[in-house]
């Protein structure tokens, strides 16, 4: 074979290597980003309140900033401070976070970040609350879950635990894993 074939071999040969390095490259790329879309609206310093399927009040909600999402119809928002009603119409559940996310049909707000609920006082005047890292409250089931680490205070008693259900007709709060308790007594 001759010099010149031989480096005509090799030129094709080295052309192909690069050919298929660089497909294989190519393929390997993460694709690029898409463009978020623009949100359907945005709100600063309001207040919102969403009705059930029955027309009753399902929460109400203020806090300095919500964002609808264009295609999901989910809402998020920063800071926001939510008021759930009782059952029985007279108290209020009152929840608060560094972020939420309210789902299509508002059947689900996911509260997320520095998690603080208030339940309604006890006909006694005994107030307790539950903070965590995330709470999922939903309104029309009244009721609110949590996977993570609870801490629930009521008057001068301290429950921790993970996990936790809360059945907020009946203002029932259940830890469910871990649990450990400091109990003070009631003073006379």
């Amino acid at each position: 074979m001759s010099r010149a074939a031989l480096n005509a071999l090799l030129l094709v040969l080295a052309l192909t290597l690069v050919g298929v390095a660089y497909w294989q490259w190519l393929l390997r790329q993460v694709p690029p980003v898409e463009v978020p879309q623009r949100s359907d609206y945005i709100l600063r310093d309001f207040e919102l309140t969403t009705l059930g399927a029955d027309g009753a009040e399902a929460f109400t909600v203020r806090g300095p900033y919500l964002q609808r999402d264009v295609g999901g119809r989910s809402i998020s928002l920063v800071q926001p401070r939510f008021s759930f009603p009782d059952a029985d119409g007279v108290g209020r559940w009152q929840a608060r976070s560094d972020v939420a996310w309210v789902s299509p049909k508002a059947d689900q707000v996911h509260l997320m970040r520095k998690v603080e609920m208030l339940v309604p006082p006890s006909p006694a005047g005994i107030s307790t609350r539950f903070d965590t890292e995330r709470l999922v409250v939903f309104p029309d089931a009244d009721r609110a879950t949590s996977e993570q680490r609870v801490t629930v205070t009521q008057g001068s008693s301290i429950l921790t635990g993970i996990g936790l259900r809360a059945d907020m007709q009946a203002k029932r709060v259940q830890l469910l894993n871990e649990v450990k308790v400091r109990h003070a007594p009631r003073s006379p």
